[in-house]
């Protein structure tokens, strides 16, 4: 029988019965051969190209998810080489690889692994893993699945595998298998000792402020001090800070600068509103209160004190 070696775990390949690929069409039977394999308690599609052909990876992912609906496994491509460029592209477009015995792409597994040293501890958050903590902290559900993450959060898949392993190595959140093999992600039922706990790895979530004469509508969430008077007793000011998150920022066709303007800008790392609260005005309140925790303003901070005092944990 035929083996494989994932990450340098040798396993075996067994070949796909024909029964098991019926729905597929006659060129995608002719192109690759398929087996099936069991990784980590996981079974999983194996698919190696029988041609000399480049497909891209885009091509590649629409071919594979034609075939994960017909084997119901998640489907994996086998191939010998691959360039990093290549490597970065396959996982851009969520395509499941493993190349030779050292590397492998795998995120239903949590793994996105080169064989190599272990690595030091990474510093932070990762902007998508932050607000993946938050809204947690936002929210009753204390276990998830990356698939049930991935209907909720503006992320796919691969980004929030990653954010999990960000947030696993941090000790913020455990992961887990259930019965079936997938992976459960877990965090402490104690929402404010896991805020406090997170404190030294949470940053700011905005990432530059820009000024413009026009604000296009519904694009922009009230942040800032105005947010915070209206989560509080504090009193608004005359001018207000509108939040947007940078990917969303980056279609728009705002003339902007640096300097000054009728409208203050800040474009943040993450969207500036949690799903819960997409129909309201403002920002989500952690958030807030990152984006202001280093205001010199004795008022500010107080009301931000308050504000974590009556979060409803």
């Amino acid at each position: 029988m035929n083996k494989i070696s994932i990450l340098g775990i040798p396993v075996e390949l067994v070949p796909l019965q024909r029964n098991r690929l019926k729905g597929l069409n006659a060129d995608l039977l002719l192109r690759f051969a398929y087996y099936a394999v069991v990784f980590n308690h996981k079974d999983l599609c194996i698919i190696q190209s029988k041609r000399n052909e480049a497909i891209t990876p885009l091509k590649y992912r629409k071919i594979t998810e034609q075939i994960e609906k017909i084997t119901g496994m998640p489907v994996v491509i086998s191939i010998e080489s691959l360039p990093y460029r290549e490597r970065e592209r396959f996982i851009s477009q969520g395509v499941y690889f493993i190349v030779s015995d050292k590397y492998a792409f795998l995120p239903s597994l949590i793994a996105n692994v080169r064989v190599k040293e272990k690595t030091h501890q990474p510093s932070g958050l990762t902007p998508v893993a932050q607000y993946l903590l938050l809204y947690y902290l936002s929210e009753n559900q204390s276990e998830f699945t990356i698939r049930q993450l991935e209907a909720i959060l503006p992320y796919n898949y691969v980004a929030l595998a990653r954010a999990v392993v960000n947030l696993e190595e941090l000790q913020l959140c455990q992961t887990e298998k259930d019965d079936t093999g997938t992976k459960i992600i877990c965090f402490e039922q104690n929402k404010r000792e896991l805020w406090a706990k997170a404190q030294k790895y949470l940053s700011s979530p905005v990432k530059r402020i820009v000024y413009s004469d026009t604000l296009p509508d519904n694009e922009f969430k009230i942040s800032g001090i105005n947010a915070l008077a209206h989560y509080s007793h504090l009193n608004p000011e005359q001018s207000e800070t509108n939040a947007i998150w940078d990917k969303d920022f980056a279609g728009l066709s705002v003339q902007f600068n640096e300097i000054e303007g009728v409208y203050k800008i800040g474009i943040w790392k993450y969207p500036p509103f949690m799903p819960y609260s997409i129909g309201s005005k403002y920002v989500d309140k952690l958030s807030l209160y990152l984006s202001l925790k280093n205001e010199p303003d004795a008022r500010v901070e107080k009301e931000l004190e308050i504000l974590i005092e009556n979060m409803q944990w």
